[in-house]
């Protein structure tokens, strides 16, 4: 039974890592292509602002569904957010939030 137990305890210790992994990867690439306006590693300096690379989660993913609904305005990235999913958003919100993942 203990050995079952375990068993269990170790699958889905993995399937969770996988997960995790997947997420950080979908993040970090999601995060690489907003470093072409937002500056190096998103700290804006003569880019646009604001600096994302290490602004709270919840903040990035409230940004970004307001421009991809419309309720926040924006010249350009309404139309870029709204290529992302509620899953992307979430997944890059959580990278850039920890500093690309330092």
């Amino acid at each position: 039974m203990r050995t079952r137990y375990l068993a269990v305890l170790t699958a889905l210790s993995i399937c969770g890592s996988t997960a995790f992994a997947a997420d950080n990867y979908r993040g970090r690439t999601i995060g690489a292509a907003c470093f072409g306006c937002h500056g190096a590693g998103g700290m804006s300096g003569a880019g646009i602002p604001p600096i994302i690379l290490g602004a709270p989660a919840a903040f990035i993913e409230s940004a970004l569904k307001g421009f991809r609904d419309g309720s926040r305005p924006s010249t350009i990235m309404g139309r870029i957010s709204k290529g992302y999913t509620d899953e992307d958003i979430a997944a890059v919100a959580q990278y850039l939030s920890t500093r690309g993942g330092e």
